[in-house]
């Protein structure tokens, strides 16, 4: 009974990155972990975990992430599986998501395309000379109505 070693699996570490506020970084970026933003960015995102833009925090651009919840400013693009926008939250851009929450004073501008998990996952983020994957809301619509 005590000489027997019990085996527990290992979690791999978890990891954060943190963007402090002061900080400005523009381009393509990469996470594994989860990532806390206070500062400004811009560019295009991708996160394999989630991603929470912190009051007074600054984002602009693309971004690919599991979950994202925003208590700064967000304009661009979005590609998520559940998106929550707190009480300081602004969320301007087209989004794509299986889930969407809006706390009190948080605030939604733009066009949210509701998605199934599998069609979130197989989303990729437009290289910066392809076209977007998600039509922007201000373009006209094409139709073929005579």
């Amino acid at each position: 009974m005590f000489g027997k070693k019990l085996f527990f699996p290992k979690k791999p570490p978890t990891t954060l990155s943190f963007i402090a506020k002061g900080t400005k970084l523009t381009g393509n970026i990469e996470f594994i972990g989860d990532v806390l933003i206070g500062g400004d960015v811009s560019g295009q995102i991708l996160s394999q975990a989630n991603i929470t833009l912190e009051q007074g925090g600054r984002l602009e651009g693309e971004i690919k992430c599991q979950e994202f919840i925003v208590d700064g400013f967000f304009k661009g693009r979005l590609i998520c599986e559940r998106l929550v926008i707190q009480r300081h939250g602004i969320v301007d851009g087209d989004v794509a998501s299986t889930s969407m929450q809006i706390l009190e004073g948080g605030q939604f501008i733009g066009l949210r395309i509701k998605e199934d998990i599998c069609t979130i996952q197989t989303h990729g983020l437009a290289a910066p000379n392809e076209p977007k994957n998600l039509p922007l809301a201000s373009e006209p619509l094409k139709t073929d109505i005579s």
